[in-house]
């Protein structure tokens, strides 16, 4: 009995231990408040900020004021930055651009909520409203960002002109994050707090190197977990999220006649190219562009190749194109744009 009591105490021990660690982890990084948002803008980091029903978030509005909305949407753990050099490209095509970093990520709140579908919705009809940008807008999002445009045409399809989705999640094949450690209930909190920095930095320095200027990126990303909850907010997302089971969402979407371009690099190891028929299947009047030996940073990494795409499928339809009448089924090999 002793023995026990001894085996317990330590255990006991062990685990008051291992929380006043993780709760001096948790402190360890400052809150994301406003002296820290009026320093970053003063730094020339931050665009601008708007207090939303969920939180305070970060985004970027650019270009003519009655130029055609297209509205940017960032995927899993890479904010807003990762679509830096869109911007002026598609101002400079007399488009209005509005990007945003999804709560948890960048330079937005981290809510104590759970990071689901409703709050990224909510997110973006919140911002477009509060801001004045109620007409329908083309809507260009990347891997879960993908997912979260497809999901936000189906909800609200007045909103929604045409979709660009890059590399999208949400068709049914489980991203590698769905089975790692960090979807495990205590654990995944514990392992994100007490050495996300870690992961999460390693996981970019691969990524950063696909990137144009892998310095620059990593520093961006980098720049995010300098503040509390962007570990906590990944979890979440883990859990939370349709990462692999967006079906009904893709299949209501794909009824509407609204033009959708699909750009895939048919390499992807984070969100597989096989995803592509699943998609095609539920949005049969998609164009599909995919590239072989090109992987899910085909965003980032081919930025004249994707917006060149994207400028073309948006100029088709400023000019009466009948854009997105006629499956595009087969595999697009098209030149890189210099």
């Amino acid at each position: 009995m002793a023995i026990l009591k001894g085996v317990a105490a330590a255990v006991a021990a062990v685990l008051l231990i291992l929380l006043v660690f993780y709760w001096a982890a948790g402190r360890a990084r400052p809150a994301l408040d406003a002296a820290s948002r009026a320093l970053l803008q003063q730094q020339g980091i931050a665009h601008a900020f708007i207090e939303l029903p969920d939180g305070t978030v970060h985004y970027r509005l650019e270009g003519p004021a009655n130029g055609p909305l297209v509205v940017l949407i960032h995927g899993f753990s890479l904010p807003s930055f990762v679509f830096d050099d869109y911007v002026k490209p598609l101002t400079d095509a007399g488009y209005r651009v509005l990007a945003f970093d999804n709560y948890g990520r960048g330079l937005s709140d981290r809510p104590a909520i759970d990071y689901d579908a409703n709050l990224t919705d909510r997110l973006i009809l919140n911002l477009t409203d509060k801001l004045g940008l109620t007409a329908p807008a083309h809507f260009v999002g990347y891997s879960m960002g993908g997912a979260a445009a497809v999901i936000f045409a189906a909800r609200h399809p007045e909103r929604v002109r045409s979709l660009t989705l890059i590399a999208p999640a949400g068709l049914g094949i489980s991203p590698k994050l769905k089975e790692s450690i960090l979807a495990r209930p205590v654990i995944g909190e514990w392992v994100a707090r007490m050495f996300g920095l870690r992961i999460f930095h390693s996981i970019a320095a691969e990524e950063a190197k696909a990137a144009p200027d892998p310095i620059r990126f990593l520093a961006d990303f980098d720049r995010q977990m300098d503040y509390r909850g962007y570990g906590e907010a990944l979890v979440s997302t883990i859990r939370h999220y349709p990462l692999d089971s967006a079906d009904a969402a893709y299949a209501e979407a794909g009824r509407s006649e609204r033009p959708v371009l699909v750009i895939w690099g048919e390499a992807d190891e984070t969100v597989p190219f096989a995803a592509s028929q699943k998609l095609m299947t539920l949005m049969p009047r998609a164009q599909l562009h995919s590239y072989p030996g090109l992987g899910h940073s085909i965003e980032y990494s081919r930025v004249p190749l994707v917006s060149g795409l994207i400028l073309d499928f948006l100029a088709a339809q400023q000019d009466g194109a009948a854009v997105g009448k006629t499956a595009g089924t087969g595999k697009e090999a098209s030149p890189e744009r210099k």
